[in-house]
């Protein structure tokens, strides 16, 4: 994945200019991971990170100063199309479009792994089983245990060293599994289904008592906020589907997948897509769970604009039936569009479903 690719990259020059006296010794010992953030302008190839401001601690230098410095030799790795400093010393470093399409024909292939990072490694934390939330008794009892145990998986996922626990394990004398029909959380199970209650605490701020209380409100589907993320995982899905039984040509379009993808809709879910390791790890270290399922709703709307603007199926688009090569390009982000979403709603502790 790119981030990670840049970790790698920015990782070994620090080192080598830790060892040529161009930074401090102790620049050496940093690591980029997690300090990454999208560039001012909203490019989709483009990363900003924030490293520059803590090696400037070290020696006085200007974060600035301390990002020139750190540009220079990243200038050279020819997948990195420009770094330069930017703002008071922010980084920024943006890729070639070979790269961002790279990004997503790797998420495509590691599949349901393609939101694992190892940005927390070192960190410590707590697995815990998906808890019953039809036992909680109400809803911010209900939130907390759902965020605990969604940290937990999302800080697994980023590298963290965790430790497995059961219910029993957390301190609780008798496990809680009796379910209290007179709860409000019970109600809306019962009402909406396990996954929407679970996905909508997901989404839900912390302390944000207020909104838990409209979760009991909720009563048409078109207000569930996981159906479109559903919607659009199975929509790929389809399409992937629906290539098959064309029996289309799905020939790996290599080196020309950049070029093949090239539409701003396309760069713009590219660019998205790119983002998904980072947004786990941020989530789980910011103990904000509900960063993960409002980064899988951009996706899910990013993906509908692609449909509708680059079609990958011959249906009224000019895709498949005119060039092969283009349709082929087109099912490899819709693969990846697949991939992350399942990937992202397995840590909220939902499974994505191929068909609606």
């Amino acid at each position: 994945m790119i981030t990670a690719e840049l970790d790698a990259e920015l990782a070994a020059s620090l080192a080598a200019l830790a060892a040529g006296g161009a930074l401090p010794t102790a620049a050496a010992q940093f690591t980029p991971g997690g300090t990454w953030r999208p560039a001012p302008g909203g490019r989709p190839a483009s990363y900003a990170t924030s490293l520059a401001f803590e090696i400037a601690r070290l020696n006085g230098r200007s974060p600035a100063e301390v990002a020139a410095v750190l540009a220079a030799p990243l200038r050279e790795i020819p997948w990195i199309a420009a770094a330069e400093p930017a703002g008071d010393g922010y980084l920024t470093i943006t890729v070639t479009r070979q790269a961002l399409a790279a990004s997503a024909a790797g998420m495509a292939a590691a599949g349901p792994a393609c939101a694992q990072s190892m940005i927390l490694r070192g960190a410590a934390a707590t697995v815990r089983p998906w808890p019953d939330l039809a036992a909680a008794s109400n809803w911010p009892e209900a939130w907390k245990d759902q965020a605990e145990t969604m940290i937990g998986r999302l800080a697994q996922a980023a590298g963290a060293r965790v430790t497995m626990t059961s219910e029993w394990e957390r301190g609780e004398l008798t496990p809680r599994s009796a379910r209290d029909r007179r709860s409000p959380v019970y109600a809306a199970v019962t009402y909406l289904g396990m996954s929407s209650v679970r996905y909508r605490l997901a989404r839900t701020l912390p302390g944000s008592d207020a909104e838990l209380g409209q979760l009991s409100l909720a009563r048409t589907r078109a207000a569930d906020p996981l159906y479109p993320v559903q919607q659009a995982h199975a929509d790929a899905s389809s399409t992937l589907r629906w290539a098959d039984d064309l029996q289309l040509e799905r020939a790996d379009p290599g080196d020309q997948l950049a070029g093949l993808l090239d539409s701003p809709a396309e760069q713009d879910l590219l660019g998205l897509l790119s983002w998904l390791p980072v947004r786990v790890a941020a989530a789980a270290r910011r103990r904000r769970p509900d960063e993960l399922p409002r980064y899988l709703e951009q996706v899910a709307a990013a993906w509908l604009t692609c449909k509708q603007t680059a079609p990958a199926l011959p249906f009224g688009g000019e895709a498949a039936a005119a060039a092969p090569e283009l349709a082929s390009a087109r099912l490899v982000l819709a693969d990846a569009v697949r991939a992350a979403l399942a990937a992202g709603l397995s840590l909220t502790g939902i499974s994505a479903s191929d068909r609606l």
